[in-house]
Parts: structure tokens; C-alpha cells; sequence
């Protein structure tokens, strides 16, 4: 079903989608072909300079790869199963197949096209924080015999920033799709079993997406540990601040842009009905009515009510608790990393 609406892959998608030597679980194929190298290099370099390495600097790095390692399934599983899963559901909103399939047409191409201005841009942004890290980073062996880490370090910095960071389209992406989504006639079903109005297709996406997004988070300590190494704490709080502020905007424009669409088309279906429901009881009150046709235009005002009660009372906020639970892991985690990196050096 999903697969009818995958039209194109990232490139890290078709690559874990074919496979590693016989192995096809997305995970171990993103582990294994995508950070191998770098996770035998960390062991190498960790065995070597182990009695040179302060806790405080090998555990940042080992998060930092750890998201390494997950980063490639992370964009496959956005690719291959939210952005098709929320098309899927997305007939909830937009009822037309055709319209549909353009969306899902348009933003897979979208997502699958490499934007080399970006993996530029990302790829400096890594090279110039090992740059000016230099210092810290051969207090813990990488110089004289060990200078060949350092090397291998900026190597390591271009992979994330100019591979990896494509993934962070996805946060981007998914705010255009929904404001496009938005300028189609939504259609709200006040009995939806989500009790949204079928709105939590895209509370969903939004969250997936903002989840997805905020598990750069795990490279935020070793940016704590260079930066406190500096002296330069305020730098500390502002990009973390920056960072929640941009997860954050992930997931509150999309369902914001959404609430104000649906209460458009809700606040439409009203005025609608009211004036059905007047135009009843003008034909009760008329002179050409007999027992049968009042009994029938009162039974037409009850459904009427009925229906006007239950678009009035449904929620077009596409949230719930699961929804916001998530979204609260997701703000507190950076925030989370913060706190330890400051105060778990003073316990040890």
C-alpha cells in the first residue's frame, strides 16, 4: 500500500535498500556500509591513545558515532516509510488520488535530489569546528605520532557534513509539504476514530520528522566539549537554544498551518448548516405544512444539530498525548546533553 506512493529514493536509501553482502536489515546494512570505517578507525585510535584520553572528551565523540551509525537508517526510514505512510493516510484530508499522487510525486523527487550547496555548506560548517578544535583535539593524542587522527578527523567531517547532512532537508521538506497540503479543500470528518478529524496524519509526520531531526542532538556534547574548552559557554546556550527553537518550529508550524486550513473549512461547514437549520424551521413555520412534513423537517433539524455538535466539538489541533509526549522527548533531550556535560565532569 505505502509502496504505491514511492516514487523516488535518496541515494543512502537505495544503497541500504539493495543491501550489504547478502545482509538486508536497514540498520546493520547503515551500520556496515556506511560507518564502518569510521567506527575502526575510533576503535584503532581508542586502543592506541587510551591511557592519553579523558573521559570527558571519549564519551562526547562515542555519542557523536553513535549517530554516525544510525544517521544513514534515519534517512532511509523517513524516505522509505513516513513520507509513504503519510500519503497513504493522507486520503483522510484530501480525498482526490490524483492530487495525492502529485504530492507524493513532487516531494519524493524532492527529498531524493542531492543539493550539493548543501553537503558544501555543512561539510565547512564541520571542517571549520575541527579547525578551531585542533588544540583540544591533540591534547588527546592526535599530534606528533598520532597526527594522522587529526587528519582522519577532518576526513570524518567532511563525510558528516557533506552526507549526513542531507538528512536535515527533511525538517525543511516536510514544512513545505504541509503548507501545500493546506491549500487543497481539507476535508474534516468529525467522527474520525482520532478524534481530530482525521488531522493526525499530520501530527504524526510532524512528529516523526521532528524525532528524526532531533537525534543530531547526540553530536551536541562533543560540540559542548570543544566549545567549553574555549571558555566560550555562551556559545554553549545559544546553540542549544537555536537548535530547540528549530525543533521546535518543526513540529509547531505544520500543525499550526494546519489548525488555521481546518478551522477555515470547519468554520465554513457551520455557517452552512446554520443556515440549513434556518431555512428548516422557516418551512415548520410556513402556512403549507401538515402533521407528516413538520414530523419529517423536525427529524432534518435534529440531524442537522447533530451534525453542527459534532463539527463544533472536534479538535483541530493534531494532537495527542502520545503526539505531545514525543515532542517533549524530543525538546529535552538537547537539553538533557547540556546539563550533563556541564555537571557529570564535577561527579566524576
Amino acid at each position: 500500500m505505502y509502496d504505491d506512493y514511492d516514487y523516488d529514493s535518496h541515494w543512502v536509501s537505495g544503497q541500504i535498500e539493495n543491501g550489504f553482502l547478502g545482509i538486508e536489515h536497514p540498520l546493520l546494512v547503515s551500520i556496515l556500509e556506511f560507518s564502518m570505517p569510521w567506527n575502526v578507525l575510533a576503535g584503532i585510535y581508542t586502543v592506541l591513545y587510551w591511557d592519553t584520553l579523558a573521559l570527558s572528551f571519549l564519551y562526547p565523540s562515542a555519542l557523536g558515532l553513535l549517530w554516525v551509525n544510525l544517521a544513514p537508517f534515519l534517512i532511509w526510514y523517513y524516505d522509505e516509510r513516513v513520507l509513504p505512510e503519510f500519503f497513504a493516510h493522507l486520503s483522510e484530508l484530501v480525498s482526490d488520488p490524483d492530487e495525492r499522487h502529485a504530492l507524493a510525486e513532487k516531494y519524493n523527487r524532492f527529498f531524493g535530489t542531492h543539493r550539493l550547496s548543501v553537503s558544501l555548506f555543512w561539510a565547512a560548517a564541520a571542517v571549520a569546528i575541527i579547525y578551531v578544535s585542533e588544540p583540544v583535539l591533540q591534547s588527546q593524542g592526535m599530534a606528533a605520532g598520532g597526527a594522522v587522527f587529526l587528519w582522519t578527523t577532518y576526513a570524518y567531517a567532511v563525510y558528516v557534513g557533506a552526507v549526513l547532512s542531507h538528512g536535515f532537508v527533511g525538517p525543511v521538506m516536510t514544512l513545505l509539504l504541509v503548507r501545500e497540503v493546506t491549500e487543497y479543500d481539507l476535508e474534516i470528518d468529525p467522527l474520525h476514530p482520532d478524534g481530530l478529524g482525521g488531522l493526525s496524519t499530520v501530527g504524526y509526520v510532524s512528529i516523526r520528522t521532528t524525532l528524526l531531526f532531533s537525534s543530531g542532538s547526540l553530536f551536541l556534547p562533543l560540540l559542548f566539549y570543544f566549545s567549553s574548552a574555549g571558555g566560550a559557554s555562551t556559545v554553549i546556550f545559544g546553540f542549544t537554544g537555536l537548535y530547540v527553537l528549530i525543533i521546535l518550529l518543526s513540529f509547531v508550524y505544520p500543525t499550526a498551518i494546519v489548525n488555521r486550513r481546518a478551522g477555515e473549512y470547519r468554520d465554513a461547514v457551520l455557517d452552512d448548516l446554520r443556515q440549513q437549520y434556518a431555512e428548516i424551521e422557516r418551512e415548520i413555520e410556513g402556512p403549507d405544512r401538515d402533521e407528516i412534513s413538520e414530523l419529517n423537517k423536525r427529524l432534518e433539524l435534529q440531524r442537522v444539530q447533530r451534525n453542527y455538535d459534532n463539527y463544533s466539538s472536534v479538535s483541530l489541533y493534531p494532537l495527542q498525548l502520545s503526539i505531545l509526549t514525543r515532542l517533549a522527548g524530543s525538546i529535552f533531550l538537547p537539553i538533557l546533553f547540556m546539563v550533563i556535560e556541564i555537571y557529570l565532569p564535577n561527579l566524576l
